[in-house]
C-alpha cells in the first residue's frame, strides 16, 4: 500500500472515530441534562398541583372525588413533520397518597387503592420525589410524580430531533475531515513522488536533475536538501572524472618518455649505455612519486590516512626541515630563513608536517629568483601555532587564488615543470588531518600558512 493511502485510511479512520465519539457524546450529554430538565420540571410543576390540592381538601375535607380530576385524561393531537402525535394530561404525571400511604388518585385505575406498605417500589418513590400536600398547615397526603424515565411522545420526538441533528453534525463533519484528508495526503504524497522519480533518476545517472521547491515546510526543506545532495553529486562526479583525466595526463608524459627511449634503444638508434638509461630512470622515480602522491590522497579522502602523533616542538621541527633543504637553496642561489618562537607544541605526527613544509619549501624555492630569500616563521596565534613560508617571487595570479590547492592545478604552467601538481592538495589533507588549515596569500611574493591547533 502506498504512503498516500496509508495516510489516507489512517485519517479516515480518526475521522470516522471522532464523528462517532462526538454523536453518542452529545446524544449523551443531551438525554442527561434533558432528563435533569425533566425532573426539575416536574417538581415545580407538582409543587403548583399540591397546592391546588391542598385548596381541593380543605374544600371538602377528604380526598373524596380527586380520583375524578386524575381519570380525565386529555389528548391533545399535534402536527409535527408529517404525522401526529399524543400528548396526555398533566394530571396523568402524578400519584395522589393518602396520610397512610394507599393511592387515591391516579390515572391508571389499576394502582387506586394500593399501599406503598404493599409496594416497596413506589414507597421508594413516594420518598424520593413525593410532594406534601399541605392544607391548613398539615400534611393531608403526598403527590408523587410518575418514573422520570417513562417519556411523553413530545419528548420523545424532541430527544429523537438531537440525535438526528447530532448524527447528520457528525455525517457532515466525516464527510469534511474526509475531503480535508484526502486533500492533505495528495499534497504530501506528490512532493514525496517527485522526490522518488528524482532519486530514480539521480540513481540513472541523470544528476543534473533538480526537485521544484514548492513549501516551505518539511517537505520543501528535504527537497533543498535533496537539490543540495543532488549538486554535490555532480560537483564530485566532475571532480572524480577531472581527476580522473589529470591523472591520465600525468602518467601519459613519463610513460611516453620511457616508451620512447626504449623503443631508440630496440631499434638500436640509441646505444645501451647509462646515459640512455638515465632518462628512463628519472621517468620511473617522476611515476614513483605520482604513485606515492595519488596513495596519499585517496588515504586521505577515505579517512584512513595513517597518522603516528606525539607531542612536538613545531620551532625544532620547521627548522631541522629547513637545514635539510639549505643545500638545494644554496645551488638556486635562494637563502632561506627561519624565524621562530620556543616552546610551540603540538600534537603531530612529524613525518607528515615533514611532508607538508617540504612540499611549501619546493614550491617556494621554484618560484623564487636567485639571489631572493625564503622566510620561515613559526609562532604562537591564541590558540594555534602558525608556520609560514614567504618567498619573493611574483607571487600567485588573483585568479588562481581560489583553485591553488587544488589537485593537479598548476598556476604557472610555464613554470610547473618538475612537479606532480598534487603537492599543495596533499599538504591541505594532511594539515586538515591534524584538525588544522591552510591557506595562501600575496605580499611581496607568494605565502603560504598552515595552522596546527596548539597543545
Amino acid at each position: 500500500m502506498s504512503f498516500r493511502w496509508k495516510l489516507l485510511a489512517a485519517l479516515t479512520l480518526v475521522a470516522t472515530l471522532a464523528a462517532v465519539g462526538t454523536y453518542f457524546l452529545t446524544a449523551r450529554a443531551v438525554s442527561e441534562r434533558f432528563a435533569a430538565y425533566r425532573r426539575e420540571e416536574r417538581q415545580a410543576a407538582g409543587q403548583q398541583l399540591a397546592r391546588l390540592l391542598g385548596q381541593f381538601w380543605e374544600a371538602r375535607g377528604s380526598w373524596a372525588g380527586v380520583d375524578q380530576l386524575f381519570r380525565t385524561r386529555v389528548e391533545v393531537f399535534l402536527l409535527r413533520q408529517g404525522r401526529v402525535v399524543s400528548v396526555t394530561g398533566f394530571m396523568a404525571q402524578y400519584i395522589l397518597l393518602d396520610r397512610e400511604g394507599n393511592v387515591v388518585g391516579c390515572a391508571e385505575q389499576s394502582l387506586l387503592g394500593r399501599c406503598t406498605a404493599d409496594d416497596p417500589g413506589l414507597r421508594e418513590q413516594a420518598q424520593r420525589y413525593g410532594i406534601p400536600v399541605l392544607a391548613a398547615g398539615r400534611q393531608v397526603g403526598t403527590l408523587v410524580p410518575i418514573d422520570p424515565a417513562i417519556l411523553t411522545p413530545l419528548e420523545q420526538d424532541f430527544l429523537s430531533s438531537v440525535r438526528r441533528a447530532a448524527l447528520v453534525a457528525g455525517a457532515v463533519a466525516f464527510a469534511v475531515a474526509l475531503l480535508l484528508g484526502t486533500l492533505l495526503a495528495t499534497q504530501l504524497a506528490l512532493p514525496l513522488q517527485r522526490l522518488i522519480h528524482a532519486t530514480e533518476r539521480i540513481a540513472q545517472g541523470d544528476l543534473a536533475h533538480r526537485v521544484a521547491v514548492a513549501t516551505r515546510d518539511e517537505i520543501g526543506r528535504l527537497a533543498q536538501a535533496f537539490n543540495r545532495m543532488a549538486e554535490a553529486l555532480q560537483r564530485s562526479e566532475a571532480a572524480r572524472k577531472q581527476f580522473l583525466a589529470d591523472v591520465a595526463h600525468e602518467l601519459r608524459t613519463p610513460l611516453a618518455v620511457i616508451r620512447g627511449n626504449l623503443e631508440a634503444i630496440l631499434d638500436g638508434a640509441f646505444p645501451l649505455t647509462p646515459e640512455s638509461l638515465a632518462p628512463v630512470y628519472e621517468e620511473t622515480l617522476q611515476l614513483g612519486e605520482l604513485v606515492e602522491d595519488l596513495r596519499t590522497l585517496t588515504l586521505a579522502d577515505t579517512g584512513h590516512l595513517p597518522l603516528e602523533k606525539e607531542r612536538v616542538e613545531l620551532g625544532e621541527l620547521v627548522a631541522g626541515v629547513v637545514e635539510a633543504v639549505r643545500p638545494v637553496a644554496k645551488e638556486e642561489g635562494v637563502e632561506v630563513v627561519v624565524v621562530r618562537e620556543p616552546g610551540l607544541w603540538v600534537s603531530a605526527d612529524p613525518r607528515r608536517i615533514r611532508q607538508v613544509l617540504g612540499n611549501l619549501l619546493s614550491n617556494a624555492l621554484r618560484y623564487s629568483p636567485p639571489g631572493s630569500t625564503v622566510t620561515v616563521s613559526a609562532h604562537r596565534e591564541g590558540n594555534e601555532i602558525w608556520v609560514s613560508v614567504q618567498d619573493q617571487g611574483p607571487g600567485i595570479p588573483p585568479e588562481d587564488l581560489p583553485h591553488i590547492f587544488e589537485r593537479f592545478y598548476k598556476a604557472d604552467k610555464s613554470r610547473a615543470e618538475g612537479g606532480t601538481g598534487l603537492g599543495l592538495a596533499i599538504a591541505k589533507e594532511l594539515v586538515q588531518a591534524h584538525g588544522g588549515r591552510i591557506w595562501a596569500e600575496n605580499r611581496n611574493g607568494a605565502r603560504f600558512t598552515f595552522s596546527l591547533p596548539a597543545q
